[in-house]
């Protein structure tokens, strides 16, 4: 007879130790079963204990002495079912967190990157990437200084560009601004104590920070996350800024 399916279903060897001797044995205190099964002392017990948890054995008590024997081994079979019922549990509250733990993987796996792009040149590599992504652009903090410094490539760009801007500035800009002709773009003005040092352009996946000194330079962040952020804090001023 193949015993060692006793450990397959959950047993410990202890346990399987224990539970064949008292099958033997039969009705016996714990000191005859300790030398029966040469273990220490403390582990027969809580080897016991655990049995007794798992419904195969049991004990009496005659004359304030436990007496342990194995109930019958058709009770295997109620044990089984008892750890399947808790395998159906547990598969449940799995299933309740699979979301959550999916969202941890794909933020460990989401590719994220930081680049820096100093001058002129940097800041229309960046250009030429919102024009690849073709996909609606975000910018606050707007100070109408990309016309100023690309007065050239200022006219390319919107020429080429296919994609809706929804653009921010500040009530300071709003008498200079000069983009309200151009296609596709939507703007909005906030008050002047929101002015910022940097433009800020969100487009795909990405965020551009931009610093419009004599040499410009920008930060490119990739990272959907860092884009939804900034988003979200795009949409609060959008909701508060007037047309």
């Amino acid at each position: 007879m193949d015993l060692s399916i006793l450990s397959k279903i959950g047993l410990t060897n202890n346990e399987v130790k224990v539970y064949l001797n008292l099958l033997k044995l039969g009705s016996i205190p714990a000191g005859v079963l300790i030398k029966k099964v040469e273990l220490h002392r403390t582990c027969v017990y809580d080897t016991l204990e655990r049995l007794i948890e798992k419904g195969i054995i049991s004990y009496v008590i005659i004359s304030n002495v436990k007496y342990f024997e194995a109930v019958n081994p058709a009770q295997l079979l109620n044990y089984l079912d008892h750890k399947k019922d808790e395998i159906d549990d547990y598969k449940k509250e799995v299933e309740k967190i699979l979301p959550e733990l999916e969202v941890k993987r794909k933020l460990s796996k989401e590719k994220q990157e930081a680049s820096i792009f100093k001058g002129k040149k940097g800041l229309k590599s960046i250009f030429q990437d919102t024009l690849r992504a073709g996909k609606t652009m975000y910018v606050f903090g707007a100070q109408g200084k990309f016309r100023d410094i690309f007065p050239i490539y200022y006219h390319f760009f919107h020429r080429n560009r296919d994609f809706k801007m929804n653009i921010i500035y500040t009530e300071d800009v709003r008498s200079k601004q000069r983009e309200k002709e151009l296609k596709l773009i939507e703007q909005r003005f906030i008050p002047n104590e929101f002015d910022s040092p940097a433009t800020t352009w969100i487009y795909d996946d990405k965020v551009a920070i931009v610093v419009w000194e004599d040499q410009p330079i920008a930060t490119l962040i990739r990272s959907e996350q860092v884009a939804k952020a900034y988003k979200n804090n795009f949409d609060l001023l959008w909701n508060i800024a007037k047309k």
